[in-house]
């Protein structure tokens, strides 16, 4: 019957020009929309000559807003002002992607926010070029720069080939701060060939590697820049006051999961089907919970009256309190770069499930975790070993810092030793 009128309202519509017009214009838009036929990460960052020739490190950062400062921003803005503390040079912050909020003043409060079409005036700064259609950003012949993703490297090389004709001289080497393989992001697409062309840049480039297992990575994938420096992860300083508190711990049969449905490469959808089997397998089953953290979403039904619960992402406070009562912890990344989670989890004492991708292999990094070839049987077999330990030893995974292998991991005073001799090469 509904196919019916629907065929019956088609035939109506096209018969009759006046609607038919009305309906294309509503339509039009929608179409186009649905061809995503561009790549907002692009949109042109144009810049504009300066008199002001005085030396200036710049990083291009997406965001310094509150809610996107974590892991891969709060690494690169801590190795800006160490860079920018070693050199002791004017520094300033270009946000690609928002403008700052009134949260980010009080954060940065050392920096002088400023507009786009202002010259600059002050040491430290940060220009908001989120909202930048028909606007340019003052860029003079001795100002350097910091790239983070992709596309902040995608527009710091274009406005080095600007600095390059325009004023006639040689520049600095632009530092590409890479913290995974970003091609990796996307399926083989526009965004693959665009991120994956920034590593093939034809000036000279630093790269800074953020862990030996992602610079391991490109060496065996023949990415080559034409100076190389490398860091370790550490623990993050508000955790490690947690862990620091008190090491004894007091856990329970809880199952904690880095979940951000989103993120594909954080292989969600496999600890789910996972879950599906391990409810009908584990003896104790109705002994555990199982909470998911991250990314909030809907709490998902796995049979057998089990839940997994979101509880979404937490405050730094909060997710201390969860790592110290929780027994198991699973953390994927489908992507050559350790990631955090893991080793955080395994610190506190948690029995740890990742997985392996290319090199990386995060068991040779602590005891507690057990790394996977990542499929949902060696993903079931692997909590019911790991579970069925716990139920008979609930002390296994306790004393993480003996079970430590990775010994720069809790040492952050040296992770960025390099820069000295990076500024020298520079």
């Amino acid at each position: 019957m509904l196919i019916k009128l629907s065929h019956k309202l088609v035939n109506y519509i096209r018969r009759n020009s006046f609607l038919k017009e009305k309906v294309k214009n509503i339509a039009q838009p929608l179409i186009t929309s649905a061809m995503n036929a561009g790549i907002p990460e692009i949109t042109p960052l144009n810049v504009r000559q300066t008199t002001d020739s005085r030396p200036r490190i710049n990083i291009l950062v997406p965001s310094i807003n509150q809610e996107h400062i974590f892991g891969g921003i709060s690494t690169a803005l801590l190795f800006f002002d160490r860079f920018a503390g070693f050199t002791r040079i004017r520094k300033r912050i270009i946000t690609t992607d928002t403008m700052p909020d009134a949260e980010a003043a009080v954060l940065f409060n050392e920096y002088k926010i400023m507009s786009c079409t202002e010259d600059s005036r002050y040491d430290n700064e940060i220009v908001g070029f989120g909202d930048r259609h028909g606007k340019t950003i003052p860029v003079g012949e001795n100002d350097c720069f910091i790239a983070t993703a992709w596309w902040t490297a995608f527009h710091a090389q274009k406005i080095i080939r600007w600095q390059q004709a325009t004023y006639a001289k040689p520049v600095k080497k632009m530092i590409y701060f890479i913290q995974d393989f970003e091609p990796g992001f996307y399926p083989w697409s526009s965004r693959y060939a665009l991120s994956d062309s920034t590593y093939h840049f034809e000036y000279p480039q630093v790269a800074v590697f953020n862990s030996s297992m992602l610079h391991t990575f490109f060496k065996d994938n023949h990415y080559e820049f034409d100076i190389e420096f490398v860091f370790e992860p550490v623990l993050n300083e508000k955790l490690k006051k947690g862990l620091d508190d008190t090491r004894s711990f007091n856990k329970k049969k809880q199952i904690l999961i880095y979940g951000r449905p989103s993120v594909d490469r954080n292989a969600f959808s496999s600890i789910v089907e996972a879950f599906k089997v391990w409810v009908w397998q584990q003896p104790d089953v109705h002994d555990w919970q199982l909470i998911s953290v991250g990314e909030q979403h809907p709490d998902i039904e796995l049979g057998n009256k089990m839940i997994l619960s979101s509880i979404g992402k937490l405050p730094l406070e909060g997710y201390v309190d969860v790592l110290r009562e929780s027994a198991v912890g699973i953390s994927l990344m489908v992507s050559p770069h350790p990631s955090y989670p893991p080793m955080e989890m395994a610190m506190f004492g948690i029995g740890v499930i990742s997985n392996t991708y290319a090199n990386k292999q995060l068991s040779d990094w602590h005891e507690n975790i057990h790394s996977i070839d990542l499929s949902v049987d060696n993903l079931v077999k692997a909590m019911e070993d790991i579970c069925g330990r716990f139920a008979k030893d609930s002390g296994c995974f306790s004393g993480s810092g003996k079970r430590l292998l990775k010994k720069e991991y809790m040492e952050p005073d040296g992770q960025f030793d390099f820069i000295e001799q990076l500024v020298h090469l520079w």
